[in-house]
């Protein structure tokens, strides 16, 4: 759909609820598309939002327009039809988590352990994109991809080795250049791999001194995981803007993502080696 004032096809237009129009990012606010009801508009900025985003994007010092970066960043907007689709998404991820698993429960409960797992590998991700568009002063909101969520749907069943988790994508709407634009997507992978080795960190130090934890192996497997699929230069997936804009960071990024993932894999005497030999 396009901007009213400018023209600019967006993916997620805005819509101005004070006269109704539809605007990019950039003329979304009333009054920056001169909007009708300007009036109405300023009467309530004490309680409106709007407003204080336009105070904020008039920040002319650089410090200032880090504060108001900043502000834009930690000040996460969230609409109803984005909870409702970072809802549906989280539950598709979790069944494809639990089927690697092969479904576990114990005495006829679930392992909410690991449902904490599967939930915070991919909940962090995704609002690691949001938070570093935000901070471009771009707009950012998750949406579900039907043919992804099907996908997924399909393969959270036990029959099916081989796993897909892409059930949706953070649209992100402004003028990004391709570096930042790379570091949005960079950022979400990193939230796993950041995870996923304090996973690691954990277990190995829990074996030291004479304890183990089976579960956190499993944080480090599945955070690895998804750090490794989304890394996948292609199918619009992260690394594909990754390699775009730097071929060295998404070469050490995917490297990275393979031997957490390996690696957690051993330590829980997983079958990685035994499957490569029946290739190699």
């Amino acid at each position: 759909m396009r901007c009213d004032l400018c023209g600019t096809d967006e993916a997620i237009p805005f819509k101005c609820r004070y006269c109704k129009g539809t605007f990019c990012s950039v003329h979304r606010l009333p009054p920056n598309h001169d909007c009708v009801f300007m009036k109405d508009y300023l009467e309530q900025p004490a309680r409106d939002r709007e407003f204080l985003e336009h105070i904020h994007e008039r920040a002319g010092m650089p410090h200032e327009r880090i504060r108001s970066a900043l502000y834009d960043m930690i000040y996460l907007r969230f609409s109803k039809t984005e909870v409702l689709h970072l809802a549906i998404a989280t539950a598709l991820v979790t069944a494809v988590g639990m089927s690697i698993y092969g479904f576990p429960f114990r005495s006829g409960f679930v392992r909410w352990e690991l449902i904490t797992i599967f939930i915070s590998a991919f909940i962090i991700h995704e609002l690691g994109h949001k938070f570093l568009a935000q901070f471009y002063r771009a707009w950012a909101e998750f949406r579900v991809l039907l043919f992804g969520a099907v996908i997924t749907a399909i393969s959270a069943l036990p029959i099916l080795p081989f796993k897909f988790i892409a059930p949706g994508v953070v649209w992100v709407s402004g003028n990004l250049s391709q570096s930042r634009s790379g570091r949005v997507s960079w950022i979400g992978p990193l939230t796993n791999l950041a995870m996923g080795t304090g996973f690691l960190v954990s277990y190995l130090l829990l074996t030291a001194t004479g304890s183990e934890n089976s579960i956190l192996l499993a944080g480090v497997r599945f955070n690895g995981f998804i750090a490794f699929f989304n890394l996948i230069p292609f199918m619009g997936l992260d690394g594909q803007k990754i390699f775009a804009w730097n071929k060295l960071v998404w070469v050490l990024t995917f490297a990275a993502a393979i031997g957490l993932y390996i690696g957690g894999d051993l330590l829980g005497g997983g079958g990685t080696i035994g499957f490569l030999r029946r290739f190699f």
